[in-house]
């Protein structure tokens, strides 16, 4: 944790002074991602009933976010702006009162189109995937499937049109919302089914997709190979000579855990990649050699949450400070990624967690379960807010006291009885 904490503030005016002035925004973004606490001023208008599922936050502005729950119910609220006290309003929603597309059962993947917030996509349990027109909030195309499909997922670059689906016959769907293909289809996990499917940050060509048998698999949808690699744990990337990788095509039958997996999250380095099993273990992994780094972050509790986000962050300044927090239970756990030791843990949620995001732009996260709370570094703030608020309910007390003093009767028994 020491590695978080902001170094002499002279130092930083000193070098802002001499024209290094990103060095101080760098340092202040680092103690903020590492110094959370729950925004006790700051509220999303209700309108879920229901335990909320997942959550998507647009990246061209970072300012409107997506919920669904479980009832098929979707709304966006306006986080803008992230003040001490606010309440965000609703800006649109998607029910059974409001829109007749609207999902009749449980919304497990919520998408927004990349660099332009005028569409997003849904995907629920009713096995239908519908691309909405946010502008409009009506539905543009429809996609329906003979299977229960858990994830779907869209690469975050631009010129991208493809959207992989992860069905529970171990199928992977690529659809094509610009021409309404949806034929493509990769056999590449075993009928146990696929939990979930994640693009490559900085390539469209390459997915990550994690099954219920515990594997974990990379595809270049480009080849007619099912899969280019399969992560083993036991390729470990260790400076020992004497222990010895495996290649990481031998063995078909390897599983990155023992149980299914839970998340998939690649960070913003687009060199490594965080998988959370529900054998209670996250490992990180090298994406270029599919070796696992020998990093220990302990047990995590499981829970019956299928589908778990992480959210990671990491310094451009300085890749080793790098953050992800992790849904475990009912709170919330701040890990550093390349040492594994935990940070800090937050704690408010009355349920079990299911996603949690970060906001690069306002230093932010949102987390969900029954209800959306927001963190952020604010505690001085806060406290300084609670002090002002009870000075002010002294001050009116103090003054009417003071008022019957000054004000109070002078008169005496003797006047009465003349």
């Amino acid at each position: 944790m020491d590695k978080y904490r902001v170094p002499n503030r002279m130092n930083l005016l000193r070098a802002r002074e001499y024209g290094l002035e990103n060095s101080f925004v760098h340092i202040e973004q680092t103690r903020r991602i590492a110094d959370f606490t729950l925004c006790k001023y700051r509220s999303l208008t209700p309108f879920h009933h229901s335990s909320i599922c997942t959550m998507c936050l647009e990246q061209s502005e970072c300012r409107y976010l997506l919920s669904g729950d479980a009832s098929g119910h979707i709304c966006c609220h306006d986080m803008f702006p992230s003040s001490l006290v606010a309440t965000h309003p609703v800006i649109f929603r998607i029910d059974r009162n409001s829109n007749r597309d609207h999902h009749t059962h449980k919304v497990c993947s919520l998408i927004w189109y990349p660099n332009d917030n005028g569409l997003f996509i849904t995907l629920g349990l009713d096995k239908k995937l519908k691309i909405w027109d946010t502008n409009r909030v009506k539905m543009a195309d429809e996609y329906e499937f003979g299977n229960f499909a858990y994830s779907a997922h869209m690469a975050q670059t631009s010129n991208t049109s493809l959207v992989a689906v992860a069905h529970e016959n171990g199928d992977l769907r690529l659809i094509d919302i610009r021409t309404g293909s949806n034929s493509h289809i990769i056999h590449s996990h075993n009928g146990k089914g696929i939990c979930l499917v994640k693009w490559f940050n900085n390539n469209p060509n390459l997915l990550a997709s994690g099954g219920a048998d515990g594997r974990v698999l990379f595809t270049d949808i480009r080849s007619s190979r099912t899969y280019y690699m399969i992560l083993d744990p036991d390729n470990v990337s260790t400076d020992n000579p004497q222990v010895k990788p495996r290649t990481t095509t031998a063995s078909t039958s390897s599983v990155a855990h023992t149980r299914g997996i839970k998340s998939l999250e690649f960070l913003p380095d687009n060199s490594h990649l965080l998988t959370l099993g529900a054998d209670s273990h996250m490992y990180l992994w090298n994406v270029n050699s599919g070796q696992r780094l020998l990093v220990n972050y302990g047990r995590m509790p499981t829970d019956n949450v299928r589908i778990k986000t992480l959210a990671c962050t990491q310094m451009k300044h300085d890749r080793t400070k790098s953050l992800v927090y992790v849904p475990c239970g009912k709170s919330i756990c701040a890990y550093d990624i390349l040492s594994g030791e935990r940070l800090t843990t937050l704690s408010g949620h009355l349920v079990s967690v299911s996603t949690c995001i970060y906001n690069r732009l306002s230093i932010e996260l949102y987390s969900c379960s029954d209800d959306i709370l927001v963190w952020a570094a604010i505690k001085k703030q806060q406290e300084n807010y609670e002090l002002s608020i009870k000075t002010q309910e002294r001050r009116p007390e103090t003054t009417r006291s003071l008022a019957q003093i000054l004000n109070r009767d002078q008169w005496s028994d003797d006047d009465d009885e003349v």
